[in-house]
């Protein structure tokens, strides 16, 4: 199977559960924002835009983003990869990746990130609210889209309506589909309704 896999979503919408699972099943590394950064400190890679990121924080600017973007271009090179959460956004535009969009309603995410955290259901909404305006503008900023527009994924599910563990198991079964068609063939928006 040759594939890369963006699964992209709104603080708290499963992303990260998701993503585990996914790459249990199919024996992919499952990669989040986190261990973008930490591959690009680890590996030495990082020493050249280090270099560059300092000169930017002395100056005031600093673009984060275009480092992760660097180290994401590096790690899909080692191969088949999951890429998840936030840094998934950073893939809209590759052609060559199936892009997900994980949705669900704000109690959910809210409740979520509350257990996940361990903090308050405020607390929970204040971070989803802050983590919702930085992913539009981030993907505006970059892409000049609207981060949630069905449009720019393959598939768009509402993981309100499933466990994380049913949709798991609906994405493997489209991803092994996926794999063995011709690119070509199905890189368009996949419509489909689940029961």
């Amino acid at each position: 199977m040759q594939i890369h896999i963006a699964i992209c979503g709104p603080l708290g919408s499963g992303c990260t559960g998701v993503g585990q699972l996914l790459s249990k099943r199919l024996g992919l590394p499952c990669v989040s924002t986190s261990d973008v950064v930490r591959a690009a400190w680890s590996d030495g890679s990082f020493t050249d835009e280090y270099r560059a990121l300092e000169t930017q924080v002395r100056s005031g600017e600093v673009d984060l983003d275009a480092v992760i973007d660097s180290e994401l271009d590096e790690i899909l090179k080692w191969g088949d990869t999951i890429v998840e959460g936030r840094s998934g956004f950073m893939l809209l535009n590759n052609k060559d990746v199936l892009k997900i969009l994980l949705v669900a309603p704000l109690e959910r995410r809210v409740e979520h990130i509350a257990k996940r955290r361990g903090i308050s259901l405020e607390e929970a909404k204040e971070d989803i609210k802050k983590s919702d305006k930085e992913r539009r503008h981030m993907v505006e900023r970059l892409y000049d889209r609207e981060w949630l527009d069905p449009t720019n994924y393959n598939l768009v599910i509402n993981i309100g309506l499933k466990s994380y563990e049913e949709v798991a198991e609906i994405l493997v079964k489209l991803i092994k589909a996926f794999a063995s068609q011709p690119r070509s063939v199905c890189l368009g928006p996949w419509t489909t309704s689940f029961s």
